[in-house]
């Protein structure tokens, strides 16, 4: 048994001092920590959030850069063709080896709906384009390329900022790393937060910059301040996008708590002898007596003759705006309904996965939500910054003490 010694107080209590090093120990290596992982990974993350303030209003932006066919005039009378008209002309402008694989619809008025069609090449490949479509008039008012093969800057310039800011460009496959470092980010903050609590106890003294102090304390009270101002919703990022990326494990963790079935199949259709497809409005009308409410957000093309329509409606009160988890799937030569995924049938689970986009990307909280991940997108540069200006400070004044 090994003799233990120590400084006692009353009732033989550490002492003071003896929890005073302690603590000085543990925070001089979270320091380290914190230090290390930020000077390092917070580079990276400086480029992932600014590509995320951009990706808070994507839509927006690839609108604009894309204006002449992604943006059209709002009639007074503002009226939206059938989707059977609107495929049927953006069908007539594909090339003859075109494949449609969905129709999405105008997100908002004054936006062109969108044809997602697929073309093999002679190198076993597969070229994916976008057809626009004026909704109001059925006018086809451009095409462009939206993925030549896997090569990722063949693609306009929204998705290649998507595409790096959960892949860094090192392929999906490879998005674990990004996944990773997620991780040692939400940990650093974590630590971060520990190390802001005032040592005299008052947690007020965190929250205020001294503006005519020196500049060494200038920088420490802006580091401080940004990082316990916006700790909350950048750990809420970090996690949100860290469990996208390892999204198995997200599922399989979540299982544990709460029921959570496979991505739904929506069945197969039958052909059936001298029978045409139905075509898109018969669809539509079929998913319209499941959901006779919402938005008509997409239709997804049959692919093959035992292809299914999938037809999505969108509520008013789903957070996810990107797409919709409100889908019927209808048997392309009968209109038979083969399966429905409703989310208001969500376990816990489910609806706790749902969230997990629109609450990164903000979009679930409307304009303020993507105005907040924006201002949030910007704060990795501003720790980064003044971290490092922190870190450069302190190593000049240990230079001058030796």
């Amino acid at each position: 048994m090994v003799e233990r010694t120590f400084e006692a107080g009353p009732e033989g209590a550490a002492s003071p001092s003896r929890i005073g090093r302690r603590r000085d120990v543990a925070r001089k290596v979270f320091l380290q920590i914190h230090r290390t992982i930020g000077l390092f990974v917070g580079a990276v993350f400086v480029i992932v959030g600014l590509s995320g303030a951009i990706l808070a209003f994507r839509e927006n932006i690839d609108e604009m850069l894309n204006a002449a066919i992604m943006r059209v005039d709002t009639p007074a009378k503002a009226s939206y063709r059938s989707p059977d008209e609107i495929l049927g002309a953006a069908v007539a402008a594909m090339p003859a080896d075109g494949k449609a694989e969905r129709l999405t619809m105008p997100r908002q008025p004054g936006s062109a709906a969108a044809i997602t069609y697929m073309v093999e090449t002679d190198d076993l490949e597969t070229d994916v384009y976008q057809l626009f479509v004026d909704p109001y008039t059925a006018k086809v008012l451009g095409r462009r390329i939206y993925q030549h093969g896997d090569r990722t800057f063949s693609q306009p310039l929204i998705p290649i900022i998507m595409t790096f800011h959960w892949t860094l460009l090192l392929g999906v496959n490879n998005a674990y790393v990004l996944g990773s470092l997620a991780i040692l980010v939400f940990i650093s903050i974590l630590i971060g937060l520990y190390l802001w609590f005032p040592l005299t106890g008052d947690w007020r003294l965190g929250l205020k910059i001294k503006w005519g102090a020196s500049a060494e304390r200038l920088v420490f009270d802006v580091h401080r301040s940004v990082g316990i101002y916006c700790a909350a919703i950048l750990l809420v990022t970090l996690f949100t996008g860290a469990a996208m990326i390892f999204k198995p494990a997200t599922r399989s963790a979540t299982a544990l708590f709460s029921p959570v079935r496979p991505d739904p199949e929506f069945g197969k259709s039958t052909p059936l002898p001298g029978q045409s497809p139905i075509g898109v409005n018969a669809a539509v009308a079929a998913a319209d007596k499941i959901f006779p409410d919402g938005r008509l957000h997409w239709i997804l093309l049959p692919s093959a003759p035992s292809g299914v329509y999938v037809v999505g409606k969108q509520s008013d009160d789903e957070p996810n705006q990107t797409k919709t988890n409100r889908n019927v799937g209808v048997d392309q030569y009968s209109g038979k309904i083969l399966h429905v995924q409703d989310r208001n049938g969500f376990t816990a689970g489910e609806t706790f996965l749902e969230w997990l986009f629109p609450l990164h990307s903000g979009e679930a909280f409307g304009a303020m939500g993507r105005s907040i991940v924006l201002f949030v997108g910007l704060t990795p540069l501003a720790l980064y910054v003044t971290g490092f200006l922190r870190w450069r400070q302190r190593r000049r004044a240990r230079r001058r003490a030796k």
